[in-house]
Parts: C-alpha cells; structure tokens; sequence
C-alpha cells in the first residue's frame, strides 16, 4: 500500500487551508458593495496603507504577506487605477513610499464594511469557544512563515558574505602567484 492510499484529502491540513480561504474569498467578494471590484489583497494594501501612510514597499510586503514581485505589479495597477500614489523615499532612491488617494480611501471605507462581514460570517462558522484558538493558531501559521523567510535571508546574505570572502581571498592567492612568477621571471637561473 503506498503513500497516496493513505493520504485522506478531506483531512489534509493545507486542502482544509486552501477550502477555508475560497470561503473567506467568497464572503468577502459577496459582502463588498455593489460597484465594489477589490480583491482580498487590493482591501489588505488598501488597508495598510490606510493604517500607516507614506509605508514602503517593503514594509507592505511584510504587512500583507504578498510576495514582493506580486505586490509591485498589484501597487502599480492600483496606481494606474487612482488609488494610490508612490513617491520616491529621501534618501533611498530604490524606495516608493504608498500613500492612499482621495479615491483609494473611499474605497477602503466602503470596501471596509464588507471585509468585517467577510470576517464575521468565517468567525460564525466556528463555535464561539473556539474562536480565540482559531485566531491564535493562524497567527502562529503566519508568524512561522515570516521567521521562515527572515531565516532564508539570513542563509542568503551569510552565503553571499562567504562568496565574497573567498573571492577576495581568490583574488589575493592570484595577486601572490602573479608577484611569485614575477620574481622567478627576474631571478636568474644557476
């Protein structure tokens, strides 16, 4: 009997996750105002800016959970749509900061009141004495994955300082082979 007949799909954490959000998807999607277009991450960017104007990109990143690249297509589509705006950060040529547009913070306000019925019926879909452990257990799922990630940075910058010691050390064993091969050429032969 092998692996696959014993994988039971209606119990695998990661399936019950995925179920779980294309509930919580759903709730919100039926619960934003008509007009309303947002989608879950557009409301989070919205409502992390909306909760720390002027925020960078990557203080987005790590506010939401959208990956990097995907968060800079979403901020500029939301900025070609007037939702956004992004300034260049003093200092740090590299950096946006976010603020909210007029018509970015209307949305969020309207959208707003869709995400907590969003929230409310997903909450509603647990018994109340489990909520609390519920909330708790996502917030530790979510803080594994951002120590995961702070841990792979961490392993990439340490591997990058050790290729660039041990080119710089390459480069002096070089520099030493040359000199010693420039002196043998000078010394002559008995």
């Amino acid at each position: 009997m092998g692996q696959s007949d014993e994988f039971d799909l209606a119990k695998s954490p990661g399936q019950l996750l995925h179920r779980a959000q294309q509930f919580a998807a759903d709730h919100f999607a039926k619960a934003m105002p008509k007009g309303e277009r947002l989608t879950q991450r557009q409301f989070a960017v919205l409502a992390a800016t909306a909760a720390n104007e002027g925020l960078n990109q990557s203080k987005l990143v790590k506010t939401t959970g959208i990956d990097r690249s995907t968060l800079a297509e979403l901020v500029a589509r939301m900025a070609e749509k007037d939702f956004l705006t992004r300034t260049k950060v003093r200092g740090d040529a590299r950096a946006n900061a976010i603020h909210l547009t007029e018509k970015g913070r209307a949305a969020f306000e309207t959208a707003l009141t869709g995400a907590i019925d969003a929230d409310t019926a997903i909450l509603d879909a647990l018994p109340k004495g489990k909520r609390n452990n519920f909330l708790k257990s996502l917030t530790r799922i979510a803080s594994t994955i951002e120590q995961a990630e702070a841990a792979r940075k961490a392993e990439k910058k340490k591997a990058k300082d050790a290729a660039k010691k041990a080119l710089k050390k390459a480069r002096k064993a070089k520099k030493a082979a040359e000199k010693l091969q420039k002196n043998a050429q000078k010394t002559p032969e008995t």
